[in-house]
């Protein structure tokens, strides 16, 4: 038995190491060179069609939507701005410079606040401040979508 034993464990061992053999056998030997051929080198000239980064055109970005007769510029939706700036506001690309305006939430309830321009897009979406999502009982986790209005 202690004969099968061995013959059982070499059995095994033997293909194993000439799996781990194979691996370090040069690649010639496995039909493969080891080394590029020296005779062939890949070489870029200034003004080759080769494919380059680019810096993005500067698009010009639409402007906020003028307001209605009744002071809406439209909807947003808003998630919690940098909690460190103090006071009511509202950061959206609805506006094109900082005003006073007023929003209303899906409940409907309104606040009086600072707009801010964002220099965004109308519809990229707005931050809100801690002190306006506070008066407004919104959750500071979660995105609020808000109607703005401009005074």
């Amino acid at each position: 038995m202690h004969r099968l034993a061995r013959s059982t464990v070499l059995s095994l061992l033997v293909p194993g190491l000439l799996v781990l053999v194979g691996c370090s056998a040069p690649l010639s030997l496995l039909g493969r060179d080891a080394s590029p051929d020296p005779q062939v080198a890949v070489t870029e000239m200034p003004g080759d069609d080769v494919m380059r980064p680019r810096a993005r055109q500067e698009q010009a970005r639409p402007a906020p939507p003028a307001p209605a007769a009744d002071g809406f510029v439209g909807e947003t939706l808003a998630g919690l701005g940098a909690p460190g700036e103090t006071g009511l506001w509202l950061r959206t690309g609805l506006v094109a410079e900082t005003t006073r305006g007023r929003i209303v939430t899906e409940a409907g309830r309104s606040l009086t606040l600072e707009l801010r321009a964002s220099g965004a897009e109308p519809g990229a979406g707005s931050q809100i401040s801690l002190m306006a999502m506070q008066s407004l009982g919104l959750a500071f986790g979660q995105l609020a979508t808000l109607r703005v209005y401009v005074d």
